[in-house]
């Protein structure tokens, strides 16, 4: 098949698509040309022509859009995000890639925030990348037509908890949802309601029994494994009794059917922000707070 098709036969990791293929997470040593491609696109000979307003808005538009394909796809390393946002607030404080800290006017974390919570609506890529990703799982309940359909596809804790707390399910069949992670007992999950019972559910289980399976016949009990104290059996009564059937997935906050990662980022910033830490930016006519006086001021 390989003379048939022409095609070169190489190990990995490789690159395909602009995406790095590895058998592992990819290294920061494998994403280096991504921070230089970021980089590269710097206007160095011009920056100092471009005021601070110029500068927002390309890397609004250039600086933070360049690694969306790559967040779309993996977690990059902590590294990897910090050359990133190093960059992007060098550029927009000083003109170039490398910034000391006399020239950052404010707190990196608080000018990512939204223009509402008292930001410059920088995206921050931690967060960006983390919406974007949960759009697989969205596909893989919403749309069953796609090719790598029952792919065990990989996710972290962080990603699951997000989707689970953003989604809720409506009245259906229930051959999308599944039974033991999705919120379908009265907008609730076994693992909220029943916690140590669903420690005792097999990961494998746990991934793939759906609401239609687990209710027919009670296959939902065949699940549970390992001995049984006083708390599980309460804990499997009461889910005896409470039996429900859905389907598909609603977001939040949302028009049904979209795949929406702003309102993801959105709900991030209010689980992260309080009154107290909104910045406001220019509170006084012709000046910016530093970093040295949000911190005596404690911001």
């Amino acid at each position: 098949m390989i003379t048939q098709l022409g095609c070169p036969v190489v190990e990995l990791p490789i690159t395909y698509l602009g995406i790095p293929l590895t058998l592992r997470r990819p290294s920061a040593a494998q994403l280096q040309p991504l921070v230089d491609s970021v980089a590269a696109r710097l206007p160095t000979c011009k920056a100092w022509l471009m005021n601070k307003a110029g500068r927002l808005a390309l890397v609004k538009s250039v600086l933070s859009a360049i690694p969306v394909h790559q967040l779309l796809a993996f977690t990059p390393p902590k590294k990897t995000l910090k050359q990133l946002e190093k960059i992007q607030r060098g550029f927009l404080w000083a003109g170039r890639a490398v910034a000391n800290e006399g020239h950052c006017h404010v707190n990196w974390r608080h000018a990512c925030r939204p223009v509402e919570y008292g930001g410059l609506g920088i995206r921050c890529l931690e967060r960006a990348g983390l919406a974007l990703r949960l759009r697989w799982m969205w596909l893989a309940r919403t749309d069953t037509d796609r090719a790598w359909k029952g792919l065990d596809l990989q996710f972290s804790k962080e990603e699951r908890a997000l989707f689970f707390a953003s989604t809720t399910m409506v009245l259906g069949d229930g051959r999308t949802t599944l039974f033991w992670d999705d919120r379908w007992i009265n907008g609730q999950s076994v693992r909220e309601i029943a916690p140590m019972l669903y420690q005792c559910i097999p990961k494998r289980r746990r991934k793939t029994r759906t609401v239609a399976e687990g209710l027919g016949g009670n296959t939902w009990a065949r699940d549970i494994q390992g001995t049984l104290r006083i708390h599980e059996i309460g804990q499997y009564l009461m889910m005896d009794g409470q039996r429900h059937i859905l389907g598909p997935v609603l977001l939040r906050r949302h028009i049904p059917g979209i795949y929406p990662p702003s309102f993801l980022e959105a709900d991030l910033e209010e689980l992260g922000a309080t009154p107290r830490q909104i910045l406001p930016l220019a509170c006084q006519p012709r000046r910016c707070w530093t970093a040295s006086r949000l911190a005596r001021r404690g911001l």
